[in-house]
């Protein structure tokens, strides 16, 4: 059984990496898309180091270069994520014409600091999406890609 870590906050610390089932990144990748020319956005619901449900966004910011996830939609998710038992441990965006580095705006506003900060560029025609710590240096973590299986339906999001 994996060791939760905590940071210094006393908030879990983020994740070592971040395992998702295939057709989950495969359908992060869609809701960016679908967000061009905008950047797209949404959080991802885990159990330990594995995300189990996407919650696709809207960037009520409607910018190429910078995002604001609809309130309603993260109040929404995380009244869904708490009592499955699952935690906030990554939230995702895209850089629609920029390389997947976080951005000083991206860390200006990186208010879950114990979530892993996903940057999925968009800037050429094969999405490359890479994962950071952002509770302190900004460190890159592997994504792994799984295959689908494992849950339910209900449990895999939009």
């Amino acid at each position: 059984m994996e060791q939760e870590l905590v940071s210094t906050t006393g908030q879990p610390a983020p994740p070592q990496q971040l395992e998702m089932p295939a057709d989950l990144h495969a359908a992060m990748i869609s809701h960016v898309r679908a967000a061009l020319p905008w950047e797209g956005c949404g959080l991802i619901g885990c159990l330990g180091n594995r995300a189990v449900k996407l919650y696709p966004g809207t960037n009520i910011e409607r910018s190429a270069t910078r995002f604001n996830m609809d309130p309603a939609e993260i109040v929404a998710a995380l009244d869904d994520i708490e009592p499955h038992g699952w935690q906030l441990r990554a939230i995702f965006h895209s850089h629609p014409q920029s390389a997947p580095r976080p951005s000083p705006t991206d860390l200006a506003f990186a208010y879950y600091p114990e979530s892993l900060m996903v940057v999925i560029s968009l800037a050429d025609s094969t999405p490359d999406v890479r994962a950071f710590r952002v509770d302190g240096p900004v460190r890159e973590v592997p994504v792994v890609v799984l295959p689908a299986a494992g849950f339910g339906e209900g449990e895999r999001g939009a």
